[in-house]
């Protein structure tokens, strides 16, 4: 399944980059009206390729490498537009920067991003089309059924785009004939001759701990199709980049969460957070001098908000920020959508992180780090844990200003509902630790602040 998918992304991203040296060309002849020189066009090649590194950076950063995205939508056009607005920025800032260039397309670049938006608009509008009348989806089965299965049914359904379709579903069990559409089968021979009817290539077992040894005979006739067997949660891993909490048990952290292989990495990772957090105190002292002086004369109370939160292992420390909410009658309840006690001043500095910025001495002092999950209160985290299983499994790595619930592109609200998917990203995070995660989570935090999305 990974694979399948990775090679779709390969696909776009290749594609991408072909359509933007294309426009290039194209650009030329808008804008000379003849095909460019051969030492001239090497030259834009030279100094445009550059700037392409920035915009497919850009476009990642955005998401517009998701597989989740509607390539075929006007949503995606509007994404792929304000990407290539910024793309254009950093693409001026560059050729600004870069005195010795012996170019300054500023019309060009105008015309070569307007050029690369409509073209790439058109590529991926029309894979999407192609690959989903002409390119086969993998046929996927299901072995037993929970309120896990039916979400993954229906949402690889709603997500064609991913390129799977479920087949059958087998349960020994069932009163139904189907579900959404996909035959439920109760007989297990029967289930195996239509899983090689339709070329079955993926079967996800929901709990391989309750199948008989029936079933466990009748599956291995599936293994001459060359077909893949994965357990519930890895392959709801895979889907959602988030961990399925009602399937997994004690075992599954003793399987797959080693903290003793990723010492390498938490060691160069509190290198980085040391090093960051000097340069952001260095440089952020200006807006750090603002904000206490806005914070101060918008509102009454103090300049500093300080709560006791829960660090790694639960050890206790004291978080900072800008104060950005009222102190009359604030009961410290968690903040909801549009809460009103949050100040002008304050929904400003939320929504552009600045009032984190005096998390960067609890960076320093190696109480947090830049990404990690959010740091939570000990008493609303004791509440918690008697609520969600394996809540205070998040607190085996460092809390973070950012993380990867964060840059999920859900809006999580202080409801048990949204907390328990909140729990599902940072489990998926704690498992999956590695730099490049981190960048990633990083540098899609970096586009959430420049576009304004407040929390």
């Amino acid at each position: 399944m990974k694979s399948s998918q990775r090679f779709r992304q390969f696909a776009i991203f290749c594609g991408d980059i072909l359509i933007l040296y294309f426009s290039l060309f194209l650009t030329f002849l808008v804008r000379r009206g003849a095909v460019p020189a051969w030492s001239e066009w090497m030259v834009h090649v030279t100094y445009f390729s550059f700037v392409y590194l920035l915009w497919l950076f850009v476009f990642y950063v955005a998401g517009l490498y998701s597989l989740d995205l509607d390539f075929q939508g006007l949503a995606f056009g509007g994404r792929l537009l304000i990407s290539m607005t910024v793309s254009v920025l950093l693409g001026a800032l560059y050729f600004y920067l870069n005195l010795n260039a012996p170019i300054g397309p500023k019309t060009f670049l105008a015309i070569d991003a307007i050029l690369a938006w409509l073209l790439i608009w058109l590529w991926r509008y029309s894979f999407a089309r192609f690959t989903r009348r002409y390119v086969p989806a993998q046929m996927i089965a299901f072995v037993g059924f929970s309120p896990v299965v039916l979400e993954l049914v229906r949402e690889l359904r709603a997500r064609p785009q991913h390129g799977y379709r479920v087949a059958a579903i087998l349960d020994e069990e069932s009163s139904e004939a189907e579900l959404d559409g996909v035959e439920i089968f109760t007989d297990r021979e029967s289930f195996v001759w239509n899983a090689v009817a339709q070329s079955v290539r993926i079967v996800v077992i929901a709990n391989e701990y309750v199948l008989s040894e029936e079933t466990r005979s009748a599956l291995l006739g599936l293994m001459s199709l060359r077909t893949r067997f994965m357990r519930l949660p890895e392959f709801y891993e895979l889907f959602f980049r988030r961990i399925p909490l009602g399937t997994i048990n004690d075992f599954w952290f003793l399987e797959n969460i080693d903290l003793q292989s990723k010492r390498s990495y938490e060691v160069l990772k509190r290198g980085i957070d040391i090093f960051l957090s000097l340069v952001g105190l260095t440089i952020g002292a200006p807006f750090c001098l603002l904000a206490a002086i806005a914070v101060g004369i918008t509102s009454r109370g103090p300049i500093f908000f300080s709560q006791t939160r829960l660090g790694r292992s639960g050890a206790p420390f004291k978080i900072y920020k800008f104060r950005t909410m009222r102190t009359d009658r604030n009961d410290f309840a968690p903040t909801g959508t549009n809460d009103p006690r949050i100040t002008a001043v304050g929904r400003f500095l939320r929504s552009s992180r600045l009032d984190e910025l005096p998390q960067m001495l609890n960076i320093l002092k190696g109480e947090m780090s830049f990404v990690g999950p959010r740091p939570e209160r000990p008493e609303l985290a004791a509440e918690l844990e008697k609520e969600i299983p394996y809540y205070r499994q998040r607190l085996l790595v460092a809390p973070g200003v950012t993380g990867w619930d964060q840059v999920s592109g859900e809006y999580h609200s202080p409801s048990m509902a949204d907390t328990y998917k909140k729990l599902q990203y940072d489990l998926f995070y704690v498992k999956n630790l590695s730099l490049m995660l981190d960048l990633s989570i990083f540098a899609k935090t970096i586009l959430t602040v420049l576009l304004r999305k407040g929390r």
